[in-house]
């Protein structure tokens, strides 16, 4: 089969656009999953049937980091180092190898070899983590996971100690899971992290706790949040409700009689200090999950740091609240059920994090269960972080039935349920949000997002929001990629090197112009397209956006 000799590979991933030589291309099977508007608004719906298996993964980066291992040591350095930032062979799916000296030094690195050489000893993540000391400290310990944020996203990786010539080195392979477990461990390391650099710096502890208590601030991460006790139960911080700063929490209990912060004082007690602890208990009728580590400030005084999140708080139960909600109105009247919404002491109407709000048809907000303080106010004309219109959005999608609208709030994208309500002579929207974090979900709510933002602004703008590294549209290993019906690219990810390229007839090694697969799949509108890449599965999901004249295929993709 005749190959083009600058074969790109452009599957809107972390390896999706590679000039590749003949040498270089790898045996790929492209599969076209095309899906009609109803039958992607489906499988939206649920995210549960494309289920990550994080346990393989985990697998996957063991047999990798070991043959690395073995290759550094059948092999000169040299060589080994060329071929983890080069070659292919120690590429799979989503995952590469890295190597630094005991000194921080990049020696390798199979994604962006613009960091080889460079001694990143200092590097830290938006938290203030020290991330390559972190990866040089778990290697000399015997090797393990790492948690961590990189990119705009939790990172987990795997990283062991190699000692060759008489010198040792940390090598490793990490992966974007997106989950809220991963999130929240990162949020908790990164407050660590915050809480010691301020320490070390001489300046006193309440600034990091003001940090983790700004409702606006790096610490909010959707419904996550961070709150700080010392070990006699007084809170010094409290993401979500900083009125409590100053209380004591330390008989707090659950539905259950189990005493949640003296559980975990108890368990960090006897812990190791850097390692966490999890407990889980009873909040707002719903199972949560908190994860908390110990710090200590510079007198020798100990605090926790910690946050939980709800595992069941999901889409179903979204609906479900939207529904009971909807039958109480139906059956009590407006104001009976704003008072029961608004009243924060009553968990009717809550699950979680999870909460009713109730709004006019011209945007006032009536009800909020998660923030009063919102009630009264017209969110008319109030825009979301990408530019989008929500409330606006949430209404007309009332007026025309029921469903979901998606949009960015507190760092992360929402996605909130809404129904219309009809009382006779008025009408009013009910809707319950909630912040999912996983990969397909997120690969289709940053897309939806980008299709928003590049609707709202001038393109040139939106592309170049759209490579921009420290930008809100790159998360992690997921990114955004825009072409046009005729196949020429605008933007991809953080890449500049395919912008103004035409990839119409780019071929794979089958000969498949998978470029018009994504075309003709968007001219049905939003689809899907299933592929293999580097030895695994990808999932890539496109929309068609129609600005100024011009059409265009927005998508990102993750692998499974």
């Amino acid at each position: 089969m005749k190959r083009n000799i600058y074969a790109i590979l452009f599957i809107c991933s972390a390896q999706l656009c590679l000039a590749l030589s003949p040498e270089e291309q790898q045996k790929m099977t492209l599969e076209q999953l095309t899906l009609t508007p109803e039958q992607a608004q489906a499988e939206q719906a649920r995210p549960e049937d494309m289920k990550i298996d994080f346990k393989a993964k985990r697998e996957d980066a063991e047999k990798l980091v070991q043959r690395g291992i073995d290759f550094m040591m059948s092999n000169s350095l040299d060589a080994a180092f060329n071929a983890f930032s080069h070659g292919r062979d120690f590429v799979h799916g989503e995952f590469y190898l890295f190597v630094y000296d005991q000194e921080g030094v990049c020696l390798a690195h199979g994604q962006e070899g613009n960091l080889i050489w460079q001694n990143l000893w200092e590097l830290r993540d938006p938290y203030g983590t020290l991330i390559v000391q972190r990866v040089i400290q778990k290697a000399n310990e015997g090797g393990g996971w790492i948690t961590y944020s990189w990119r705009n996203a939790a990172k987990v990786s795997l990283v062991k100690k190699v000692v060759k010539d008489g010198k040792s080195y940390a090598i490793g392979t990490g992966y974007y899971p997106h989950s809220k477990e991963d999130a929240v461990v990162s949020l908790v390391k990164g407050a660590v992290a915050l809480f010691n650099q301020v320490k070390e710096a001489g300046r006193p502890a309440r600034e990091a706790f003001a940090a983790f208590s700004y409702p606006e601030g790096q610490f909010v991460f959707g419904d996550l949040y961070l709150y700080a006790l010392d070990f006699k139960g007084r809170i010094f911080a409290q993401g979500d409700r900083p009125g409590l700063i100053g209380t004591n929490a330390l008989e707090a209990a659950d539905a259950t009689g189990k005493k949640l912060n003296k559980e975990i004082i108890d368990k960090l007690k006897i812990t190791p200090t850097g390692d966490g602890v999890w407990i889980e208990y009873v909040s707002k009728k719903a199972q949560k999950r908190a994860y908390a580590e110990q710090v200590t400030d510079a007198k020798g005084k100990k605090y926790f740091i910690a946050c939980g999140y709800y595992p069941e708080a999901d889409r179903k139960q979204a609906i479900d609240l939207v529904r009971q909600g909807f039958r109480f109105i139906k059956a009590n009247g407006l104001s009976a059920t704003v008072e029961l919404i608004n009243d924060k002491r009553n968990n009717q109407f809550r699950y979680g994090d999870l909460h009713l709000e109730l709004y006019t048809l011209e945007g006032e907000c009536l009800a909020n269960g998660g923030n009063p303080e919102l009630v009264g106010k017209n969110f008319w004309e109030v825009t979301d972080e990408s530019g989008k219109y929500y409330v606006r959005s949430m209404i007309e999608k009332a007026q025309s039935g029921s469903g979901w609208v998606d949009y960015k709030m507190r760092n992360l994208f929402k996605s909130t349920y809404v129904e219309k309500v009809d009382l006779g002579t008025d009408r009013y929207v009910i809707a319950c949000g909630l912040y999912p974090i996983s990969k397909r979900e997120g690969t289709i709510l940053l897309v939806k997002s980008a299709a928003d933002y590049l609707l709202a602004h001038p393109r040139e703008k939106a592309f170049r929001e759209f490579v921009d590294r420290d930008g809100k549209f790159l998360r992690g290993d997921l990114g955004i990629f825009v072409v046009d019906f005729n196949g020429l690219c605008f933007a991809y990810r953080d890449d500049y090197n395919l912008i103004w390229k035409k990839l119409m007839e780019v071929k794979d090694d089958d000969g498949k112009a998978f470029i018009r697969l994504f075309i003709n799949t968007a001219k049905s509108g939003p689809g899907q397209v299933s592929f293999r890449l580097n030895d695994a599965r990808k999932i890539a999901y496109i929309e068609p956006v129609r600005k100024d004249g011009k059409s265009y295929i927005v998508g990102s993709s993750y692998y499974t």
